[in-house]
């Protein structure tokens, strides 16, 4: 069955921000909002290096230093950069952000650098070469094997993209030679620079998006602004398979539902079309995914209800990674399945779904006790690091201390102050969880046993806390 893909542009002021639609879901997200860094290129100096971890610390000019594996460095960017020479500290070197800062962690470079443009990623100082694995047909592949053949005769790297497919040897050449001119202008800029310094930006969020996402998968652009609809429109032509790009009044994030869909992104809890449901925890370490049965009910024995809800969870599963950015180590507790083919139809979904990811993906299969395992390369924070932050009460944990240990901590306090004989009475202000403890009838008790007048107000916004207020003679 045909899948209707959408890309949505939402231009508001200065801010422009993307989502992908397949048939009506929401699968995708994009916003400038975030800042990233990731892809830019820079001149940095190295502050430190650390023998035990094989790495260094490089000052990029971005608050905190950035990580780099010693390991990234070959002999031929020794040879190009370093002038021959082993890395030493102060050295200036040049580098390529590889992921985002996340929390306490600062940014991680590479100085395996690479040039994206939309037909071909350029790498100046390997001998990479390829071309991507979701072009299936043998012909298309020879075609551009010959194409590849001849941009590799320079002696720079070419991986041919996705987006390549059916586009005319000059067009990809043109861009090659694009991206040629650029590496050696950076090159210029950092041997003639000193100092720590920004040499090439990732494009803008517009742009970004039209190099990464806008392939022939896509059948409609949606976009609410004239100039960007003109951009749009240019950049497509050169597409062997087209979209219909239209203009869209107003705001398209809001005519489409997205901010409604984004409330999503927040919660661990997905329920799916037939009953069934996932839980998604995610942890520094990994994203632990657990497949639950709930209501389902609609199958003859119980082999069948657990093919079915692993089938779509599996389907579900890659769409939220994908919306939340999900990355690194990912575990799933499918429902238990006891047979072999079973097992194997959700391995094949999963996979097949995954096509669609542009994020590298790699299904390592089931474990011994069951459950799958898989990785997601993660280049930048996921979404909900990104567009939230941590609850000012509980700190990220989401959960609060539970109200009868506050009622007996108040409790003993209480006591304790109505020792003294120049107490004469109690304010209390309590978070409203308190409110079955302390009612009228648990209140009456409180005041027998302090021997004080105590008056409760419910308007204290910290559960985990209360403020008491003492009235002395």
């Amino acid at each position: 069955m045909r899948v209707i893909k959408q890309l949505l542009i939402n231009v508001s002021g200065e801010n422009v921000s993307g989502a992908i639609l397949e048939d009506g879901r929401l699968y995708e997200v994009f916003s400038e909002e975030i800042e990233s860094i990731r892809g830019n290129i820079y001149l940095g100096k190295v502050e430190k290096i650390v023998p035990a971890l094989d790495a260094a610390f490089v000052n990029i000019g971005k608050g905190k230093n950035a990580f780099l594996r010693l390991r990234d460095l070959t002999k031929t960017y020794i040879d190009t950069i370093l002038g021959g020479k082993k890395i030493t500290e102060g050295d200036k070197i040049l580098v390529q952000v590889k992921k985002d800062a996340v929390g306490n962690k600062g940014p991680q470079v590479t100085t395996k650098l690479s040039l994206a443009g939309h037909f071909l990623v350029f790498f100046p100082l390997s001998k990479a070469k390829g071309i991507s694995k979701k072009i299936v047909d043998k012909d298309e592949r020879n075609r551009l094997k010959n194409i590849l053949k001849n941009l590799l005769k320079e002696g720079y790297g070419v991986v041919l993209r996705t987006a390549s497919e059916g586009v005319g040897e000059s067009e990809i050449l043109e861009e090659y030679e694009e991206m040629k001119r650029e590496w050696e202008d950076i090159l210029k800029k950092f041997k003639r620079s000193r100092k720590p310094k920004i040499l090439r930006e990732e494009p803008e969020t517009l742009d970004f998006i039209l190099r990464e996402r806008l392939d022939g998968s896509v059948n409609e652009v949606v976009v609410n602004d004239l100039k960007a609809f003109e951009k749009i429109s240019s950049y497509i032509s050169k597409m062997p398979k087209r979209p219909s790009v239209n203009l869209a009044g107003g705001d398209v994030f809001d005519e489409y539902g997205i901010y409604d869909k984004l409330k999503e992104l927040n919660s661990k809890v997905v329920d799916l079309e037939n009953g069934g449901s996932i839980v998604i925890e995610v942890t520094e370490a990994m994203t632990v995914i657990d497949v639950n049965s709930s209501a389902y009910i609609e199958a003859k024995d119980q082999r069948e209800l657990s093919l079915n809800i692993n089938l779509e969870a599996a389907k579900e599963i890659c769409r939220q990674i994908r919306l939340r950015n999900i990355g690194g180590i990912i575990i799933i507790d499918f429902i238990t399945m006891e047979y072999e083919n079973d097992r194997r139809k959700v391995l094949e979904t999963l996979k097949k779904e995954l096509l669609k990811d542009k994020a590298k993906t790699e299904v390592l299969g089931f474990t011994r006790l069951g459950l799958l395992e898989m990785t997601r390369k993660r280049t930048s924070p996921p979404h909900d690091i990104k567009m939230f932050t941590k609850c000012p009460v509980c700190g990220g944990t989401g959960k609060v201390l539970s109200p009868k240990i506050i009622r007996d901590r108040l409790e003993n306090e209480l006591r304790k102050f109505s020792e003294d004989d120049n107490t004469i009475s109690f304010f209390i202000r309590v978070h409203r969880n308190l409110s079955g403890y302390l009612n009228s009838e648990n209140l009456r008790l409180l005041r027998k046993k302090v021997k004080k007048n105590i008056e409760v107000s419910f308007d204290w916004p910290d559960p985990n806390t209360y403020d008491l207020k003492l009235k002395r003679r």
